[in-house]
């Protein structure tokens, strides 16, 4: 068994997707609308690039709890950096708003946090 779809909360779509393209460097997978509509699914890049990220608006009770996480410091997810920290590097170079810069973790790794310009704070760890 193994994770497909993820779904985020985001409070703009275009927004996301722009960020989730041109700043971490996912492809989209899937953009579709229709009469109120969408489905908007993006992928790492690569041939493992993982789950699928569902961008889902947030609104409500979604809204509430994507504010609630950010308030807790919590991330939405993390993401494993292949490249180590040059890769890390190049996702700033890009426009990624830094909030925790690389910071190495007691549980084996480092942690760097990035705001996602739509409602959440994304980890980014390296091994």
């Amino acid at each position: 068994m193994k994770i497909s779809q993820a779904f985020l909360l985001v409070t703009d779509r275009d927004a996301a997707k722009t960020f989730y393209t041109e700043v971490l460097g996912f492809e989209v997978e899937t953009d579709f609308a229709s009469e109120g509509f969408r489905w908007l699914s993006l992928r790492a890049p690569g041939p493992d690039g993982g789950a699928s990220l569902v961008l889902e608006a947030a609104a409500g009770a979604g809204l509430a709890y994507q504010q609630e996480v950010r308030a807790s410091g919590m991330p939405a997810f993390s993401m494993t950096l292949t490249g180590g920290q040059e890769e890390f590097e190049q996702i700033r170079a890009r426009g990624a708003q830094v909030i925790m810069e690389p910071t190495v973790q007691q549980y084996v790794g480092t942690d760097a946090l990035i705001d996602d310009t739509v409602g959440n704070i994304i980890c980014l760890h390296q091994d």
